[in-house]
């Protein structure tokens, strides 16, 4: 799967843990009967998710994009949305594959959603604290302003306690919309589901990989009417991700699944009706 990119980078996928959410809150308008076909429900009518990071190594920088839901949350929060984890997920994922806490010096947010940025920091005793203690996290100014000051809709999904003691520790880099990272990693902002998040492109050489974050969250996703229920901006999202998959076509890109709890990436490629995967990477490979 990454093959192409290992002439820069060593790259691992990071599974900081599973959970829930309903069905029809993230496949929005399109029914039931369509949307169980690929993604069963529960009893609860809630669907299997992933919290699928990634971790970028080129020998100087060890890089950890998103970091799950995090260990601070208390029961009736992992009852309700049914997170299955270790007890210190990245902690433990890092350590299978080599590495430290200490070991991060970046951490790339695409958005401040709980169960994005929740293994950002833990509690140290009864103090809050970053995760990384070496790292740099950054995040898009825009994104920022809007979990500081949410809005009605998504107001419950930005918990301070993720992200602020970040910002008191010295640790938070704050970018401007669609810039380069450093040499090869570069962000690219849709505001549709919520303000400011930003996918991040990995290029090496004629090849990129695409961490789709929450604007294509599931394969199933692909499909440009899928579109979640929690978007702020329905037709802001059809629009970005109609641009987004244009260009995925058109450039061979491979996308990056953060919660598709089976498949991990895929390559697409227009056609006269959709936009049809031509190569896909599961779990099982």
């Amino acid at each position: 799967m990454f093959k192409s990119f290992n002439s820069k980078w060593k790259i691992k996928v990071i599974q900081s843990g599973l959970f829930k959410l309903d069905g029809g809150a993230m496949m929005g308008s399109v029914p039931k009967v369509m949307w169980e076909k690929t993604n069963p429900s529960d009893e609860f009518n809630r669907i299997n998710l992933s919290m699928r990071c990634l971790l970028l190594d080129n020998g100087n920088d060890v890089i950890l994009i998103e970091t799950g839901v995090g260990n601070k949350n208390n029961t009736k929060f992992i009852d309700m949305f049914c997170i299955e984890q270790t007890d210190f997920p990245l902690k433990d994922e890092l350590k299978n594959h080599g590495y430290n806490l200490e070991d991060v010096t970046h951490v790339i947010l695409t958005h401040l959603h709980f169960d994005h940025v929740g293994g950002a920091t833990y509690f140290n005793g009864s103090d809050i604290v970053p995760t990384f203690p070496n790292a740099k996290y950054i995040i898009s100014k825009s994104n920022w302003n809007a979990a500081v000051n949410p809005n009605p809709k998504d107001r419950a999904s930005y918990l301070p306690q993720n992200f602020i003691p970040i910002q008191e520790a010295g640790q938070l880099e704050l970018i401007d919309d669609n810039q380069q990272i450093m040499e090869g990693i570069e962000t690219l902002v849709v505001h549709g589901h919520t303000t400011g998040q930003q996918l991040i492109k990995v290029i090496v050489d004629s090849d990129t990989l695409v961490f789709c974050s929450d604007l294509i969250p599931l394969k199933s996703h692909v499909r440009i009417p899928w579109i979640m229920g929690y978007d702020l901006n329905s037709m802001q999202t059809i629009e970005e991700k109609t641009l987004f998959l244009d260009e995925a076509s058109d450039k061979n890109w491979l996308l990056f699944f953060y919660h598709d709890p089976e498949t991990i990436a895929v390559r697409v490629k227009k056609n006269e009706k959709y936009y049809a995967i031509i190569e896909e990477y599961t779990i099982n490979d």
